[in-house]
């Protein structure tokens, strides 16, 4: 079976070089690692059979993760994991869309990245 296709969406190039660590550790390809919205959106343009994004919810550039996770889902059905440091209801709630299938809170560790990376990658599939 070929590795799942991971796109990382993060702002912050030390969390970001962080999460590139643990999905090589734990055998799934990266796709890409960008910093906006707009990236974001390019990406699953451009490389389109992507498995999961791992997405912040404040990014740089003009649109946030909430608004960038609309878009893609106008054109494609990639499960989306919010990784955030802000867990307030505003917040949490603004992140519940359709094709959301995880909230973690940062600081974020290996083994529940694994666990939420397979869980949307099934929940996905099944709906």
């Amino acid at each position: 079976m070929n590795a799942k296709k991971i796109l990382i969406v993060e702002d912050d190039k030390m969390l970001c070089t962080i999460f590139q660590m643990f999905i090589q550790e734990l055998n799934y390809e990266i796709v890409a690692t960008v910093r906006t919205g707009e990236d974001a959106i390019a990406a699953c343009d451009t490389y389109g059979d992507i498995d999961v994004i791992l997405m912040d919810i404040h990014l740089d550039g003009d649109i946030d993760g909430v608004q960038t996770a609309l878009e893609i889902s106008k054109k494609h059905k990639t499960p989306i994991i919010f990784i955030t440091g802000d867990s307030s209801p505003e917040t949490i709630e603004a992140a519940t869309l359709e094709n959301v299938y995880g909230f973690m809170t940062k600081p974020v560790y290996k083994r529940n990245l694994g666990v939420a990376i397979e869980y949307a990658f099934a929940k996905s599939k099944k709906g």
